[in-house]
């Protein structure tokens, strides 16, 4: 079980609703609603803070009490989950996200669990990003055809939540979750897509408080299969 799944088991358990664990935290009832679904990240504080919100230890935010998961428990100085401590373990996010017109979160079933590179790979890959920070997602749709393919797997940095300039982005938009290239003119934000069949469209100014930025696009890979017997 999932960080963000355990929270809200626990917040459920005590009868909970997401506004007073907001009220409790500082928290913004959409980070905690997307920290619940995978979509938000978190530093060693935060979590410390919904801890003591929910009246439960720091690992118990960790633990999913089945003695048949061989991974190592979260240590409470610890944020890195990981099956060796000599390994970068980038985990998939509780969503996946759509390159294409935008669908709800759990049309998408997960392909990888997570993916392990020597520490010395991901320094490589990631910079020093803590390996939390960094997170998998599976792409469907084609809007970013031409940069990332159907079914690539993109590294997203969950840590930026907001727009930091120019990129690619997987965000919330209104209800739907997207991976399209974000543009900031003037007072608004163009949203490009690289496949040119798609057309561009603009998040006005006062439209701003319907977009939520889950995270920065970093990388992506191919998930062509090629078959040899």
């Amino acid at each position: 079980m999932k960080v963000g799944e355990k929270i809200r088991e626990l917040r459920k358990a005590q009868k909970m609703t997401i506004t007073q664990l907001a009220a409790l935290t500082d928290w913004d009832v959409g980070n905690i609603s997307r920290l619940e679904r995978g979509m938000q990240g978190y530093s060693e504080q935060s979590l410390k803070k919904i801890a003591e919100a929910l009246k439960v230890p720091v690992s118990d935010l960790f633990s999913n009490h089945n003695e048949d998961d061989t991974v190592d428990a979260y240590s409470i100085g610890s944020l890195s989950h990981q099956r060796r401590s000599d390994v970068y373990r980038v985990d998939v996010m509780d969503v996946s996200a759509s390159a294409g017109n935008g669908v709800s979160t759990r049309d998408f079933i997960e392909v990888i669990s997570s993916i392990e590179y020597v520490t010395e790979e991901a320094k490589t890959l990631f910079g020093h990003r803590p390996a939390d920070q960094v997170k998998l997602i599976n792409v469907r749709g084609d809007s970013m055809q031409g940069t990332i393919e159907p079914g690539d797997l993109i590294f997203v940095d969950v840590a930026v939540n907001f727009f930091d300039g120019d990129g690619i982005y997987v965000f919330d938009f209104s209800g739907d979750l997207f991976i399209k290239r974000l543009q900031k003119i003037k007072t608004s934000i163009v949203v490009l897509s690289d496949n040119p069949l798609y057309r561009e469209w603009r998040i006005a100014s006062d439209e701003m408080d319907m977009l939520h930025v889950c995270g920065k696009v970093l990388l992506s890979q191919s998930q062509q299969f090629r078959r040899h017997a």
